[in-house]
Formats: structure tokens, C-alpha cells, sequence
């Protein structure tokens, strides 16, 4: 299965967001709505942002229980949820998603050390678990190869990295600011989706 690109958006700028958005859907496998975004705009945002690339899916980061029902009930295809909530809420979101049909993404830049949550992973079965690539990824991933979770790599990965993120054999690759905060987005982006066409040479890099 291909690696798929995911673009967070997460600008204060309603019309910025929905312009780069539409330049940018022909290159972007799906679009993330982050949290500055959703707390300016709201759940009916989605709908908007929907209406701009309707041949996309869009995905909300959620912050509480609250949040995640309101985004399902907005028919959201996936929501990213923080790991530094309880068990029980994370249970519920779960839960919910499993009711909708939905996927959800256990975000891990709020732990010190990804690897050592495994028993609460495989407990909670979220659809993906997220990382972020500044942790040492290595020692990460062989902690979790044995979860069978699939995983996205997030927050702070440059260009010149995607082929060696690849060696891991992510569901997605998770772009932000490497995108969003530079003068040129689509020349990036171009330059990500070549490099994704690299073909890795190890199946396994742990």
C-alpha cells in the first residue's frame, strides 16, 4: 500500500487555508484541520473545507470527547486525538469511531517515549498510532513493530528525509509548517511527492 500525504492545515486565515487547500488537492492525498483552525472556524468547517476539495478526505485534530462527537456528527473521515487523554476518554472516541465508520489517529507528541506506551496501544487499538520524528525514531519503531499498528510520522521531518521515513513503511506522512510556512507550498510539495516516489531498499529498517 502506498505511503499517503496529509496536509494539516492550521492557519488562523480561513481564506488562506481553503485557497492552499485548492492549490494544493491535486498533489495531497488528504487534508488535516488542526486546532487554531477548528477553534476560529468550528465543526462546520469541514463542510467548507469539503466543498473546496470534495474528491478528499478530511480529517480534525480533537482535543476532548465534545469535540470528537461534534466533528463525527459533521461526518469528519478521521479525527486525531491526543494520547495525554485518560484512557476512558480515548475509550470513548474509539468507540465512536468505531460506531461511525471512522478512523482515528492516537497522536504521540505529547509522550516522552512512544515505545514505552505499548501495553496501553494495544489496549486502546487505535486505527494508527501518529509519531513524531523528533523522538529516536529507530528504537521507536522496533519497540512497536509487534503492536501490528499501523503508523504515521509527523511534525518536524524535512524534505530530504521522506525516503528514509519510507524505510518504515508508514500509512501517511503528515505535513505541517514543512508546507504551509514556506513562500512556495506547491514547489514542496512537488519536491516531497518526488522523493515518496523513491523506491526503499530494506523492508525493514528496525
Amino acid at each position: 500500500m502506498a505511503t499517503l500525504l496529509q496536509l494539516v492545515l492550521d492557519g488562523p486565515d480561513r481564506g488562506g487555508s481553503l485557497e492552499m487547500a485548492r492549490q494544493l488537492a491535486d498533489l495531497v492525498d488528504a487534508f488535516e484541520l488542526g486546532p487554531r483552525l477548528l477553534q476560529a472556524e468550528g465543526p462546520a468547517f469541514v463542510n467548507v473545507l469539503r466543498g473546496t476539495v470534495p474528491d478528499r478526505p478530511v480529517a480534525c485534530w480533537a482535543e476532548t470527547e465534545a469535540d470528537a462527537q461534534a466533528l463525527l456528527e459533521v461526518g469528519v473521515e478521521g479525527l486525531t486525538v491526543p494520547a495525554s487523554l485518560s484512557d476512558e476518554a480515548l475509550s470513548a472516541i474509539v468507540f465512536g469511531c468505531r460506531q461511525a465508520g471512522r478512523r482515528m489517529l492516537l497522536d504521540c507528541s505529547s509522550l516522552a517515549d512512544p515505545a514505552a506506551a505499548q501495553a496501553r496501544f494495544r489496549r486502546l487499538k487505535p486505527d494508527l498510532v501518529k509519531i513524531p520524528v523528533m523522538v529516536n525514531l529507530r528504537e521507536v519503531m522496533a519497540g512497536l513493530r509487534d503492536l501490528e499498528i499501523p503508523v504515521a510520522f509527523s511534525a518536524g521531518w524535512s524534505v530530504a528525509q521522506v525516503p528514509w521515513l519510507l524505510l518504515y513503511r508508514p500509512v501517511a506522512l503528515i505535513a505541517g509548517a514543512v508546507v504551509t510556512a514556506v513562500p512556495e507550498p506547491r514547489r514542496i510539495v512537488e519536491a516531497i511527492r518526488a522523493r515518496m516516489t523513491v523506491t526503499p531498499t530494506m523492508s525493514h529498517f528496525y
